[in-house]
């Protein structure tokens, strides 16, 4: 990083620092105004609960275990063993996870710039910068304990490093690279892919003879394997098998081709806690742990599934071993009707682009850059060789999303390429008025409009299904 710095101009760095304090103080700003009990079950994510659960479990020493005591697979380490070292270091308190990752999502603007850099020139590449230190989605999932908060910084460090090849590719360069990956698959299945894609990627477009580039695409794939080694290896003792790093994709391939509700829980005794103390003075630790012990997680989640759907078969007694067996009903669906997947991959394609996200609220941020990306993308069509590794990130995450889950959160890890050749259509916007402050009043207008839009998210869905069912398509049952 040291060396990083040294590289910019002097009015570079004061631009890096002035962004990275302004991206700080809104994501800091935006903590402190997070309110993690919900006012209803609808806004009630159990992911993070669970997250929260094991990340306090290994903090006290335990490890990742379930509340019902069962060794789990199902979620991905890195951000549990994150927010086990947060807890750790602070105790059991939600501010502290808020503030870190306020701290880690300063950064991503300051990646985006140096990515920006070296492909684009220094007016787009601050237009970049300046987008993603206020983008929404980036400043918003501060406040939610999920693994987009690590993942978008891992993303973002890859794609720099990746790009930064065309300088040179020292060993170090390719170890941190192979080390990055390998934390990509710990922390989400979308990053699993990029273990062998990107050594493929510096076998094929890295300069130099064949043997020195193919030894150089072992490195970085050795470091990444040599990264999940302890997790593998854990796993194998508790499992008796090796496997990825989470067992949930069985689970979730099966989810998809179901279309089984899983946002209605237990939340009874939760709820009775926050009315019994006030919510002013409800702690939403205490919240998330009565939500945890009072709903399914693990084993007994996987059990519960077949109990429910498949009452004539025996109970999987391992959480691999039933997402194994709901893969393979997965799998036979496909085989039985291959329009399904077909009509699943459409569905998840048109949700994965959508303007809404799962719980349908408007996604202002999104929907203020992708205009501008389209432009952009239009405007670079004949840099697509040089510009690769950022569309290389695009299409695999957007790949992986179709095959299982398409929710619009999965789109965020790589909005900051969108930001990048959005930030290029911009500055070609810009470039239309003779008076620059037109074209960035305009731009300031445009972009708090989306905020307006955002509190009336509910009209923007009426109008939306109104427009799909003129169309003929069929309309879910609103919530």
């Amino acid at each position: 990083m040291k060396g990083i710095w040294s590289k910019l101009e002097s009015h570079e760095r004061r631009f890096v620092l002035i962004i990275w304090l302004l991206a700080l103080a809104l994501r800091v700003g935006y903590a402190f105004t997070v309110d993690l009990i919900p006012a209803n079950y609808l806004g009630i994510d159990m992911d993070a609960v669970e997250y929260d659960w094991l990340g306090w479990s290994i903090a006290q020493g335990h490890g990742v275990v379930t509340p019902f005591g069962d060794p789990t697979s199902l979620r991905f380490p890195a951000y549990l063993y994150f927010l086990g070292l947060v807890y750790f270091i602070f105790g059991h308190y939600h501010i502290a996870v808020l503030l870190v990752q306020a701290l880690i999502g300063s950064l991503t603007p300051i990646l985006i710039y140096l990515t920006a850099r070296q492909l684009f020139s220094l007016r787009v590449s601050q237009i970049a910068a300046a987008v993603g230190a206020i983008y929404p989605g980036f400043v918003y999932f501060v406040g939610w304990m999920m693994t987009e908060n690590l993942f978008i910084l891992w993303v973002s460090l890859l794609l720099y490093l990746t790009v930064s090849l065309k300088d040179g590719a020292s060993i170090r360069k390719l170890a941190v690279m192979g080390v990055l990956l390998g934390l990509l698959g710990l922390t989400r299945g979308m990053g699993i892919p990029f273990i062998g894609l990107i050594p493929l990627y510096i076998l094929l477009r890295l300069n130099g003879k064949f043997r020195e580039r193919l030894a150089k695409a072992a490195l970085v794939f050795a470091m990444a394997c040599l990264t999940l080694v302890p997790w593998t290896w854990r796993n194998y003792l508790v499992f008796h098998r090796l496997m990825l790093p989470s067992s949930e994709g069985g689970i979730v391939l099966w989810l998809g081709f179901n279309n089984i509700p899983v946002t209605h829980y237990e939340t009874q005794e939760a709820y009775a806690y926050v009315d019994s103390v006030g919510r002013e003075r409800a702690k939403s630790e205490e919240f998330y742990r009565l939500l945890a012990v009072n709903n399914y997680s693990g084993l007994a989640a996987v059990q519960w599934i077949f109990e429910l759907y498949y009452p004539q078969e025996p109970r999987p007694q391992s959480e691999p071993e039933g997402s194994e067996r709901l893969g393979r009903k997965a799998m036979a669906l496909l085989l039985q009707n291959p329009m399904a997947w077909v009509v699943k991959s459409i569905t998840q394609a048109v949700r994965f682009w959508h303007v809404l996200d799962e719980r349908a609220r408007f996604v202002n941020g999104y929907a203020f850059i992708l205009p501008f990306f389209l432009a952009g993308f239009w405007l670079l069509r004949n840099r697509i060789g040089e510009l690769l590794p950022l569309y290389l990130y695009l299409i695999v995450l957007y790949a992986m999303a179709i095959v299982f889950s398409a929710d619009a959160r999965f789109r965020l890890p790589f909005e900051g390429v969108l930001i990048m050749v959005g930030a290029f259509g911009i500055e070609r916007f810009l470039s239309v008025f003779r008076r620059v402050y037109w074209g960035y009043g305009i731009l300031a207008v445009f972009f708090l409009f989306g905020f307006y839009l955002r509190l009336h998210s509910l009209q923007i869905r009426l109008v939306l299904r109104s427009i799909a069912g003129s169309l003929g398509f069929p309309l879910v049952e609103m919530q």
